[in-house]
C-alpha cells in the first residue's frame, strides 16, 4: 500500500486491520431441536438401529484379515479408525480380500 498511497496516507476502512474489524455474531441461525418430538426420536431410532446392525458387520470384515497375517492390535486400531470415516469404511467393504490386503499393507507403513 505504502507504494501506491505513499506510507503516510491510508483512509477509512483501508487502515484496518483484521483485528479491528467487529464481527456481528447476531447473522447466525439457530435451530432449535425438540427433543420430544416424535419425529426426532424415530431419526435417532433409526440411526442407532443401522449402526447396531452395521458395527458387527464392519468388525467382523476387518477382523478376517487377520488370517492374512495382520496382528490382531492393528486390526482392532483399523477397525476403530473405519468407525468414525463412512467413505473409506464403504470403500474397504467393497473390496477384495486381496485389495484389503494391499490397502492394509499401505496403512502399517503409514
Amino acid at each position: 500500500m505504502a507504494l501506491v498511497v505513499d506510507k503516510d496516507i491510508t483512509i477509512e476502512s483501508f487502515g484496518r486491520t483484521f483485528a479491528d474489524i467487529k464481527l456481528d455474531d447476531s447473522n447466525q441461525d439457530l435451530v432449535l431441536i425438540d427433543y420430544d418430538n416424535e419425529e426426532v426420536k424415530e431419526i435417532a431410532n433409526a440411526l442407532e438401529q443401522f449402526t447396531a446392525v452395521k458395527t458387527p458387520h464392519l468388525y467382523k470384515e476387518v477382523m478376517s484379515m487377520e488370517v492374512e497375517g495382520f496382528d490382531d492390535d492393528f486390526l482392532c486400531n483399523v477397525f476403530d479408525y473405519l468407525m468414525g470415516r463412512e467413505f473409506e469404511t464403504k470403500a474397504f467393504l467393497a473390496k477384495s480380500t486381496k485389495h484389503r490386503k494391499f490397502w492394509l499393507q499401505e496403512s502399517s507403513q503409514g
